[in-house]
């Protein structure tokens, strides 16, 4: 798994390419909370080249905006495909984790 991280003024994009599963999960995991204790509250997981996704990696998404969430902070996700949107559903955690269409999109609604 890669992730390419950037910043749009106080937004940041993590752009996840591959899968976020058990064994990547921690990676992604660390790479978020190095993100939140660089005290950036605003954070855009763009989804378009994740590839695979199970409950770890899902697990490790609440738990990013679970700790953002503590520090009035937010994350959403931008280009999810549909396998992720059902896992959101699935968990419940559509009614927590905003979802966008882009990233562009995202960035207004921030």
């Amino acid at each position: 798994m890669k992730i390419e991280i950037s910043d749009v003024d106080d937004i940041t994009i993590m752009v996840i390419d591959g899968m976020l599963t058990l064994g990547s999960d921690q990676y992604f995991a660390e790479k978020l909370q190095h993100e939140i204790a660089r005290d950036r509250k605003k954070i855009i997981l763009d989804m378009t080249k994740v590839k695979y996704i199970d409950s770890l990696g899902i697990g490790q998404i609440a738990g990013g905006f679970t700790a953002l969430e503590e520090n009035n902070g937010r994350l959403c996700l931008a280009r999810s495909n549909e396998k992720i949107k059902q896992l959101l559903r699935l968990t419940g955690l559509q009614n927590h984790i905003e979802t966008y269409t882009t990233v562009e999109d995202a960035i207004q609604n921030f």
